[in-house]
């Protein structure tokens, strides 16, 4: 109150009581922003635990495809990503994960979608290998990136995203669907879309695995809000099953366990 009662002799009694009162009410919304924000987390907590798409998630807003492109768009990418890596062993973690979770999924699987490839970080392993690759973002950015680093490359394919559809992809006509480090990012109402159209897009035999949220929480990181059990439960909503479910491979020396995370191995519903 001590910086208005200072300017009681320059503007008046009414000045200042208003002034107080609007630091007042100020003070009072910051307290309930913190309170509904704690609230929302505790619902979305419970809905996540039971594997519902509830109401709380629902009425998310966070993690919007906008939110998304804004941030991605001016990120800076000079590492390609690999920023992201386990920061204890990083270059061990990432040829295990390539060695024990992409390699043994991705096979000799021929026409190959990888869903927010950023900088190539996983690109370049997927593109050595496919006959045919694209890559979905929903980043103009990333797919510049991407051009500039395959420029040679004869097997890739380029797809700009509005954040929840995979557009001008055929049915039925992929073998396999890659994205790591994307939908940890992603909005509970988007990954439902996204899991619909990787069940159009998957063939038969086809197989998709996803590295997401297992736990919303706010602050480093910036995960959604998705669980293990939500996750599964929209796959199998849009006609996917889930075959496996993990967060460390290697024997358990690796994972994605530091945020929390979970990798999930889909496949089309019979």
């Amino acid at each position: 109150m001590r910086p208005y009662l200072a300017c009681l002799g320059d503007f008046g009694l009414l000045h200042a009581g208003l002034a107080c009162l609007r630091s007042i009410a100020r003070r009072l919304a910051d307290g309930l922003r913190d309170v509904s924000d704690a609230l929302e987390a505790q619902l979305l907590r419970i809905e996540g635990e039971k594997g519902l798409l509830g109401p709380a998630h629902r009425a998310y807003s966070g993690h919007s495809s906008g939110e998304n492109r804004a941030i991605w768009n001016t990120w800076d990418w000079s590492r390609r990503g690999e920023e992201w890596d386990d920061t204890t062993e990083p270059e061990a973690w990432r040829a295990s994960l390539i060695e024990h979770v992409l390699l043994p999924q991705l096979g000799d699987r021929a026409t190959v979608l990888e869903i927010g490839p950023g900088g190539g970080r996983w690109s370049h392993v997927l593109q050595g290998r496919a006959d045919r690759l694209v890559l979905v973002d929903v980043t103009e950015r990333a797919l510049d990136l991407c051009r500039e680093r395959f420029a040679d490359a004869t097997n890739v394919e380029y797809v700009q995203t509005d954040g929840a559809t995979l557009p001008g992809v055929a049915d039925a006509s992929l073998d396999f669907v890659w994205s790591f480090d994307a939908f940890v990012h992603i909005a509970p109402l988007d990954i439902a879309s996204y899991l619909a159209e990787i069940a159009r897009v998957l063939k038969p035999e086809g197989r998709a695995v996803i590295h997401h949220a297992g736990r919303f929480r706010r602050g480093p990181g910036w995960r959604s809000p998705m669980t293990a059990a939500l996750f599964a439960r929209l796959a199998d909503e849009q006609g996917l099953r889930v075959s496996r479910q993990f967060d460390s491979w290697g024997d358990g020396k690796f994972g994605v366990r530091t945020n929390k995370d979970v990798i999930t191995v889909l496949e089309p519903a019979a």
